[in-house]
């Protein structure tokens, strides 16, 4: 299979299916039966029934402090794991046609180099994403059952207002292992909400990648064109090329303020949930004075995990402004200076240029709320200002 940036969407969308979010892709190859949808109705419905029971919890439920303290903090990341999970829904057909759109543009123009690295970061980055979010729910598990086995308390993993705490009955322990692995099931969709975003921003990184390499190649091949043929027709092949780039761009300008309306909510909600919940795990490991293997290894990798979504969201999104920025000088080295500019062509060629490269300046940004910018000094802000926070709190309650 030749790599491409069409089979990239159209395996990510593969993976978005079989999680149980629908079929994103333009084409009807991944059949929403009657069936399916009804597995997609009842598998939302329980989620929302399982994270209604989770606040109920957090607002209401008589709890020792561990499992009130995780009934907050899980309810307030279930919460927002469900709303970027409505909002993919909603913009289903929004991002049906961004892939479509995507797969196109520049398609002829993709390298099998270029590609092998997007492809390269798209599996280590989401591989890495998947492998920390499941270490940590499987930690959750084996320090529930430690819990249960060694010290006769409940199986507690996310905790609901039902059943109550006190309830050992068979029925109280069943539907809290079902909820453990209703869990475990619902990071499916989650994840494909929190990489949908990431898999286009990496996906726009390497179209403007090869933007850039599509503008050398016209300079080296319009070196070699005016061995073989007449100066004119190199010039003419050069300025065709140059439209076509220009062309190219417009088309990633307009894909990116796409990905900004449809994504941008959903970004901007996992900067606020990774930085909010990074706090609450600090301060549980920091107040505990005597943690266990388990519960460590649990409260790690569950930063790790947050830290690392914010990562992948807000480098990527810098990554895509520093490609962007390298184009106008891309476009000015082109190659249109070694045209002759006694012919009128040449002329058109430097309007060309100053137009291209005047488009290409302009800084593609893209904002959390409209304000926030995403990008690596925000992930480096955001980092610290998680700590200043976990450290006020931490001595507020010395």
């Amino acid at each position: 299979m030749s790599l491409s940036t069409r089979c990239l969407l159209k395996d990510f969308c593969k993976y978005v299916y079989y999680a149980g979010a629908g079929n994103f892709w333009y084409e009807d190859i991944y059949k929403e039966t009657v069936p399916y949808k009804m597995y997609v109705v009842i598998s939302f419905f329980t989620y929302t029934v399982m994270i209604f029971l989770e606040n109920l919890a957090a607002l209401f439920g008589k709890l020792p402090e561990v499992e009130k303290n995780s009934a907050v903090m899980f309810a307030a990341i279930h919460n927002i794991v469900l709303t970027k999970m409505f909002l993919l829904l909603y913009h289903k057909r929004s991002i049906s046609k961004l892939n479509c759109e995507m797969a196109a543009v520049g398609e002829n123009l993709e390298e099998a180099s270029i590609m092998r690295r997007q492809f390269r970061k798209m599996r280590l980055g989401t591989a890495l994403y998947f492998i920390s979010v499941y270490l940590s729910l499987v930690a959750y598990g084996v320090e529930s059952a430690r819990r249960t086995i060694v010290e006769g308390a409940p199986f507690y993993t996310v905790v609901t207002y039902l059943p109550d705490y006190d309830n050992t009955t068979v029925l109280a322990s069943f539907l809290r292992i079902f909820f453990y692995v209703t869990w475990l099931y619902m990071m499916l969709p989650m994840m494909s909400a929190d990489c949908m975003p990431i898999a286009h921003l990496i996906t726009m990184t390497y179209k403007f990648v090869t933007l850039c390499r599509h503008f050398d190649e016209i300079r080296e091949k319009f070196q070699r064109d005016v061995k073989i043929m007449a100066k004119t027709e190199a010039t003419e092949i050069l300025k065709l090329g140059f439209i076509e780039g220009i062309k190219m761009h417009q088309k990633l300008m307009y894909l990116a303020d796409e990905i900004h309306r449809v994504f941008g909510i959903i970004m901007a909600l996992q900067v606020c949930e990774s930085s909010a919940v990074a706090v609450l795990l600090l301060l549980r490991l920091a107040l505990s004075p005597h943690l266990d293997l388990t519960n460590a290894f649990m409260t790690y990798t569950f930063v790790c995990s947050l830290f690392l979504l914010l990562a992948l969201n807000l480098w990527n999104a810098g990554e895509l402004t520093y490609q962007a920025s390298l184009l106008s000088n891309a476009m000015f080295y082109s190659g249109w200076y070694f045209c002759d500019f006694e012919k009128d062509r040449c002329r058109d060629i430097r309007r060309l240029v100053l137009i291209g490269c005047a488009q290409a300046q302009k800084p593609l940004i893209l904002k959390a709320f409209g304000v926030l910018d995403l990008s690596y000094e925000t992930f480096v802000s955001v980092a610290r200002m998680t700590y200043s926070v976990f450290a006020v709190f931490y001595k507020r309650g010395d």
